[in-house]
């Protein structure tokens, strides 16, 4: 499905989102997940943008300037200074040895998602850079709900980018993957290194479900890795237990060899199911094994700050 149809699509089905669960309302319990709301991806308007600038100031920090509020949040460049000495933009002392600013993605699409009391809610990413769009500085996370298909903004943060945790920049989330039904859609996305070669990937999480509601069973769910390197493509089934609603991707190294995993996250209506798939000798196969991961009494998951499964953490 091609993007410009995935947009009418979505601004076609706006008027119809129907929400059950405003601010303070009760927790939505996985079981009434999918009763609950018509959830597709919002499309924003150009007015409800959130505007940021980004300066870097001396000692390897960057400031990021909420142009509307004007707060403003310092961060610390210092992991990424040999980079910018070799651009001439410090000196080893931290010395700004030019007038330097960033750049900051716009925000045009909130996707939806869980929080961690099970409120339906959306979430918007902005990423902030450096000089090239890889040289990631900050991210601002927005969370919404939408009342009378108005966006009401939440809460915002920004904070340090996690690098190999950022979304694709190439594959748009509920756009459609081609496979041999036409139900098939790309559900969650990631951009980093899973191979272990040094040079980013295209991490895609897949699944079929019927039409551009994201908030319903999406069963089928596989793994898409398109190789930085060689442009390899790889599919991978994420186990025998393989649905979820609104399923979500991390990156995270499960097993400590210096080589990042991919962690799934699929919630259920008898609560949420994990995968995690590593590269060893040059193939993906599971970190742990589906059974043996989801076995409460062996792994916990360790979760983010909206909801969502960081790592995987063995207690014994």
């Amino acid at each position: 499905m091609k993007r410009w149809q995935k947009a009418m699509a979505a601004i076609a089905c706006s008027g119809a989102i129907l929400i059950a669960s405003g601010v303070g309302a009760d927790p939505v319990h996985a079981s009434t997940f999918q009763t609950q709301a018509y959830a597709p991806v919002v499309l924003l308007q150009p007015g409800q943008d959130i505007p940021f600038s980004v300066q870097f100031t001396a000692g390897f920090q960057a400031k990021v300037t909420n142009l509307r509020t004007k707060a403003v949040t310092t961060i610390d460049l210092s992991a990424n200074k040999t980079k910018y000495m070799d651009k001439g933009i410090y000196q080893a002392d931290g010395k700004l040895l030019r007038t330097m600013d960033g750049f900051t993605q716009k925000l045009v699409e909130l996707v939806p998602f869980r929080d961690a009391k099970g409120n339906l809610r959306w979430i918007g990413k902005q990423i902030m850079w450096g000089f090239n769009n890889e040289d990631y500085v900050a991210v601002a996370t927005s969370v919404w709900n939408v009342v009378d298909n108005k966006p009401q903004l939440l809460s915002l943060t920004v904070e340090k980018a996690d690098e190999d945790n950022m979304p694709s920049q190439e594959v748009s989330i509920n756009s459609g993957f081609s496979m041999r039904g036409d139900s098939t859609y790309v559900l969650d996305t990631k951009y980093a290194d899973v191979t272990g070669d040094g040079v980013k990937d295209q991490i895609l999480l897949i699944g079929d479900k019927m039409g551009f509601s994201m908030n319903q069973t999406a069963k089928n769910l596989r793994l898409v890795v398109r190789e930085g390197k060689d442009h390899q493509q790889t599919i991978i089934p994420v186990g025998k237990r393989d649905q979820g609603l609104l399923p979500k991707l991390a990156i995270a190294d499960g097993n400590q060899d210096q080589v990042k995993d991919i962690l799934v996250t699929m919630p259920t209506a008898a609560g949420n199911v994990y995968s995690q798939i590593t590269w060893k000798e040059n193939r993906p196969r599971p970190v742990v094994e589906q059974d043996q991961l989801n076995n409460r009494t062996v792994y916990q998951p360790v979760m983010g700050v909206h909801g969502e499964a960081v790592a995987m953490k063995r207690l014994r």
